[in-house]
């Protein structure tokens, strides 16, 4: 199965892109999309799958566009139009606290993929909460 390239863009429009993701990767592939229960991924709604940094493009001026939000060791931006508030994705390229590897990688948001069946999806779910650190509290 060739790559899949998939358009998205967040509720009002104002931030739009394309992105390649491998047959492995793909949600109608082989791949899955991955749920995390922490804080953070919760209250987003994320729907989450990792594509290469090089393979999102984004129409001129949306990534410059978005807000960002850190949490946690505050090395991974979490990215959200300013406008509608949706959340597009999740900055890993300057995390130190992740092996190198996922510093090539976004973790975005599927649910904001045009002419995806999330139900028809593979999702795996991974515990988050648990894992990262330091832990959420509530305000």
């Amino acid at each position: 199965m060739p790559p899949k390239e998939y358009q998205g863009n967040c509720h009002c429009g104002l931030i739009k892109y394309t992105l390649t993701l491998p047959e492995a990767l793909a949600p109608e592939g082989t791949g899955q999309i991955i749920r995390c229960n922490c804080s953070i991924c919760v209250k987003n709604g994320y729907y989450l799958v990792y594509p290469q940094i090089s393979d999102v493009h984004f129409t001129p001026g949306s990534f410059e566009k978005m807000s960002s939000y850190l949490m946690g060791k505050k090395t991974k931006p979490h990215r959200f139009c300013p406008e509608c508030s949706s959340s597009v994705l999740i900055d890993f390229s300057e995390a130190e606290d992740l092996p190198k590897e996922w510093n090539s990688l976004y973790a975005m948001n599927a649910a904001l993929f045009k002419d995806i069946d999330l139900e028809r999806a593979s999702i795996k779910t991974t515990d988050g909460k648990n894992k990262l650190e330091p832990a959420y509290e509530e305000p």
